[in-house]
């Protein structure tokens, strides 16, 4: 009779199964199947099953310390016959589903089962060995807020440099805010092992290698390179590794062998073993210590609930033939005319022809309709309606204006209040407000905004640092977009430059190749003739490299508007070349108006690519 595999352990690829099958709590015996399957059980539940003999010693199995019975079936026989007799579900083989077992287990406070299931974890999931994967689990650990495992992997990122270049593409991965929580437990990590590691190299790292002699000691009175370690894992946690240690153990052996005097190279392993142990509890207390900026708040926090709440009473405008009451979400009454809102609002003209329910809530004989706005937000509508002056007291307020508008079909509004920014009379992002700016604008998918807020932020560096706690407002595509439209933009300018190295007629540098100086490196065509003088390809490749080394953690605004003071300077130090004084003589300001005006218009078309958070799927590794 053939019996098939139950199906939460069948292959789709027909790939064998796991060489361990079943590891029972409890297990003081091995089952092996024929086909060399394992099954760790208790004896007592399996009664003549172990008829056979146990393996001698010597054999092999998965753990040498339980006894081993050889029988005669194969793996899927005895694993359909055990299923019948142990109450046990198989870990589940995506690492979202085992995520959503353990947040199953923990919310009805199975502790022995969470035990049993992160003890199977730990035994047959490795770690993510790459930056994505790894970012992938730890945003499923936050989506169902298992603390353990969420510290676990972020504890696994800090090898990897987290800077927005370095996460790049994996921006969307998770919303800002959960970037910025495992952004502030990194930092307070490197905090404490700084403060730490310190106080470990000046106070106990010398009690833990006692009776090693080395001829280069630090002012601690420990061996140099065991000091410059220890001071490395600060800045680099990820050196804590034991090979790190062997490695940079080698590296002094190797630079002393002929000093007799250095007897590091012949530390005994005890001595090691003391010494890694007592750094393993300050490094393993460092990281404790950092653990409660994991809080695994679920939400991308909410601008307006922060946002100049209003505090004190609205001076309304309350007309007396008012036929309609609008009531915002923190109960403020407005009263406005019906045809008023139909006209500037499809959205509430098809609302209000609407007959109303006869127990429909009226104030003095006025019907009423609640939104969900508050009274700060409606105040400023009704004033964009009415002859009143209220003029909101941020940009935030305005963006959320505008989204209403947009929410309502309020086009005329939207222009007007548009054009207001535009004049001064509202107010429009200052500075690094721009960043907070794109992030509301994305979320409330107001187009015009982002694409001006984005373009605001290329003045000023994008950092985790800088962002600070405004990446809290981002969703993850839009943090990811605007880095995309940031290098984009970069892109654009780099091939600007290029197109000033290429001296082939008609280009705009070909009048400067007649310069009979000593020509850059970087100046030679296939016939090994020279293209530009040093002095000016060397002007447009710093401004390359620039763009290039300082995409995140510089402005990309400045190239145009300062080359050419740059390109001043630069000549000054050629201006004895008759060729080169000739070529700026007649052509130079030309040239330079011509450099400013391209890379001006490469920075100016280039245009974001906005999507949504439906765009991407968040925590599914199954559709990545």
């Amino acid at each position: 009779m053939s019996t098939t595999v139950p199906h939460e352990l069948a292959s789709t690829t027909g790939e064998p199964l796991p060489n361990l099958l079943l590891d029972y709590p409890g297990a003081d015996i091995i089952l092996r199947s024929q086909d060399c399957y394992h099954f760790q059980v208790p004896k007592t539940f399996i009664g003549d099953l172990i008829q056979g003999t146990l393996d001698p010693p010597g054999n092999a199995n998965p753990e040498p310390s339980l006894p081993v019975v050889q029988l005669p079936e194969n793996g899927e026989i005895l694993h359909c016959l055990l299923g019948f007799i142990f109450p046990v579900t198989p870990i589940p083989s995506s690492t979202e589903e085992i995520m959503e077992l353990l947040s199953v287990a923990q919310k009805y406070q199975m502790e022995t089962a969470l035990t049993h299931i992160r003890g199977s974890i730990a035994r047959h999931n490795s770690l993510p060995t790459s930056l994505k994967p790894a970012l992938l689990t730890y945003a499923l650990a936050r989506k169902y807020r298992l603390l353990p495992e969420a510290l676990q992997l972020a504890r696994s990122i800090l090898k990897y440099p987290m800077t927005i270049e370095n996460f790049d593409d994996k921006l969307d991965i998770m919303s800002g805010t959960s970037l910025y929580e495992l952004w502030e437990y990194h930092e307070r990590v490197r905090l404490n092992l700084a403060s730490d590691l310190t106080e470990f190299r000046t106070s106990q790292a010398h009690g833990s290698i006692t009776n090693l002699r080395c001829t280069e000691l630090s002012s601690s009175r420990i061996p140099r390179w065991l000091d410059q370690y220890i001071e490395s894992i600060g800045k680099t946690p990820n050196l804590f590794d034991h090979a790190e240690l062997n490695v940079a153990l080698a590296r002094h052996a190797k630079v002393m062998a002929s000093r007799p005097d250095c007897q590091c190279a012949s530390i005994t392993s005890q001595t090691i073993r003391d010494f890694w142990d007592a750094l393993a509890s300050v490094v393993d207390g460092s990281f404790e210590k950092a653990a409660s900026a994991l809080s695994l708040v679920h939400e991308r926090e909410d601008p307006q609930a922060q946002i100049n709440p209003t505090t004190f009473p609205l001076d309304t405008f309350d007309p007396s033939d008012a036929s309609l009451i609008i009531r915002s979400s923190d109960l403020v009454d407005f009263r406005v005319h019906k045809s008023v809102l139909a006209l500037v609002s499809p959205f509430f003209r098809d609302l209000l022809s609407l007959p109303q329910p006869s127990d429909s809530e009226s104030v003095d004989g006025l019907p009423v309709v609640e939104l969900p706005e508050d009274s700060e937000l409606l105040n400023c509508m009704v004033s964009l309606l009415y002859p009143v002056c209220t003029v909101p007291n941020s940009y935030e307020k305005v963006l959320h204006l505008l989204a209403m508008c947009q929410k309502y079909e309020m086009v005329s509004l939207q222009s007007s209040i548009r054009a207001k920014v535009d004049r001064g009379e509202f107010r429009a992002p200052r500075g690094t407000e721009a960043f907070p700016a794109y992030a509301i604008a994305a979320g409330k998918g107001l187009i015009p905004e982002m694409e001006s807020a984005a373009r605001q932020t290329l003045d000023h560096p994008m950092t985790f640092e800088a962002l600070g706690k405004g990446l809290r407002l981002f969703e993850g595509w839009a943090l990811r977009g605007l880095a995309n439209f940031r290098k984009r933009c970069r892109d654009s300018l780099i091939a600007c430059l290029d197109s000033f190295l290429e001296t082939k007629p008609p280009g705009p540098s070909s009048i400067w190749t007649g310069c009979p100086g000593r020509p850059s490196m970087y100046s030679w065509d296939r016939q090994q003739n020279p293209i530009l003088p040093e002095w000016l390809s060397q002007l447009l490749l710093r401004n390359q490299n620039y763009l290039k080394l300082e995409t995140f953690t510089g402005s990309l605004n400045g190239v145009h508007s300062r080359i050419r003071g740059e390109y001043l300077v630069a000549f000054q130090s050629h201006a004895s070349c008759h060729s080169c004084s000739s070529v700026h003589m007649n052509k130079g300001s030309t040239f330079c108006a011509e450099l400013e005006n391209k890379l001006t218009q490469a920075y100016n078309e280039v245009r974001g690519e906005y999507g949504s958070h439906s765009d991407s799927t968040y925590l599914s590794p199954r559709n990545r």
